[in-house]
């Protein structure tokens, strides 16, 4: 069971794979964390990047004589790069490095805290997407009030533009992430949307609603506003990536607010900084805990053949010590393979005739122009193949923290 919203310890039998050189700290940070992995969890790890640097800073922390990896990598991935491009130019980027022991069996999972963008080409690229998933997505732990197991988003960033397919799978995806975080057998699955009329949310979203409403094997309980993202009316919300990301980063900035106006108003007077400074423990716990990604370590990028953590771009030793029994956690709980099987039933449910394809065209505004329709209706269903998929990941994707 999880014990105030944290893992239990489960290990790995393989290491995890560190991009030692993403982040916007450094190395050491990357070193330390790991070093404090092992130490707090047994968590093992390689550490992939420039090796006499690695080694230094093993040294500096006191890791010498501990079980970890060192890989040699002469590239690194800039956050700055275009992500297609850098991962077909930069073969031998500590990213890619990484990728690689993952693909082939030296590591469980890889986490980086570098290009998310590179993140999910590279991994497109040498993992490859499971079976039926066109797109993968980054599901974020999100805080709700009064309660210490978060909700999840997803999609927070990884992709711009969905399809009604694309949401449907994630919540599928959604749903075993939160059961293997938190061991609840049927989480709360929700679209986010502009109302919780069904008659509100785009072409898009309404036809993923209908589709995860003919699903049994998913508690969908209908649309959420930005409002009940917090609440603990719901576990999952689904949405597309572009969403996602301006909904954390316009949370981010809302406590910053707060924090800010805080510090502020305790200048303003000598009794207004008195009683700050008397509530300065529950302040503490709300902002330094609630709020701080580092305590969760990262976010897992749902849909690849292998397990990959995408880390805050500024996440320092704490976070990565974190997201490294994170992936260790989800490796020893098979939550790829989960998702692989859950993904082969969604196939066969679609395929089946179960939902009815003219129904489904039926939620769409009707069009008068005919390839606006056609339009519509690949937003139900778009086959994509994973060469396709690849030659899809624009030059110049959006990159997020």
């Amino acid at each position: 069971m999880v014990v105030n919203g944290k893992l239990p310890a489960h290990r790995s039998s393989l290491p995890i794979a560190v991009d030692a050189m993403g982040g916007d700290l450094g190395l050491e940070v990357q070193v330390e964390g790991a070093i404090q992995a092992y130490k707090d969890f047994g968590a093992r790890s390689i550490l992939v990047g420039a090796e006499q640097d690695l080694k230094s800073a093993i040294e500096k922390f006191g890791g010498s004589n501990l079980p970890l990896e060192v890989r040699n990598a002469t590239q690194v991935i800039e956050m700055n790069d275009s992500p297609a491009r850098a991962v077909r130019r930069k073969p031998d980027s500590s990213l890619c490095v990484a990728y690689n022991l993952v693909q082939y069996g030296e590591a469980s999972a890889i986490l980086s805290a570098g290009n998310s963008g590179a993140m999910m080409a590279a991994g497109r690229t040498i993992c490859g997407l499971l079976p039926g998933i066109e797109r993968p997505a980054i599901a974020t732990p999100v805080p709700v009030a009064g309660r210490n197991q978060p909700n999840v988003l997803l999609d927070s960033g990884a992709n711009v533009e969905c399809h009604a397919q694309n949401l449907v799978q994630f919540a599928v995806m959604g749903a075993i992430y939160y059961r293997c975080l938190f061991e609840v057998d049927s989480p709360k699955i929700a679209l986010l949307s502009n109302g919780g009329e069904a008659s509100k949310g785009t072409d898009v979203i309404r036809a993923a609603s209908l589709i995860l409403s003919h699903m049994e094997s998913i508690n969908y309980v209908g649309y959420v506003e930005g409002r009940d993202v917090t609440t603990d009316t719901v576990d999952v919300i689904v949405c597309d990536g572009f969403v996602g990301n301006v909904l954390l980063k316009s949370m981010e900035g809302m406590v910053r607010l707060v924090f800010d106006e805080l510090q502020a108003q305790s200048r303003k007077g000598i009794f207004r900084k008195l009683g700050l400074g008397l509530s300065k423990g529950t302040y503490r716990d709300v902002f330094a805990q609630k709020f701080d990604y580092s305590s969760h370590g990262g976010a897992p990028l749902l849909g690849l053949t292998k397990l990959a953590v995408v880390m805050h771009g500024s996440s320092d030793e704490r976070a990565v010590k974190s997201a490294i029994r994170l992936a260790d956690s989800f490796a020893s709980r098979k939550m790829t393979e989960q998702i692989t099987v859950a993904m082969t039933q969604l196939d066969e449910t679609m395929s089946s005739g179960e939902i009815d394809s003219d129904l489904l065209s039926g939620v769409f505004v009707q069009k008068s122009d005919a390839e606006n329709k056609g339009k519509n209706r690949r937003a139900v269903s778009k086959e994509t193949s994973s060469d396709e998929a690849i030659s899809e990941i624009p030059d110049d994707e959006a990159k997020t923290d």
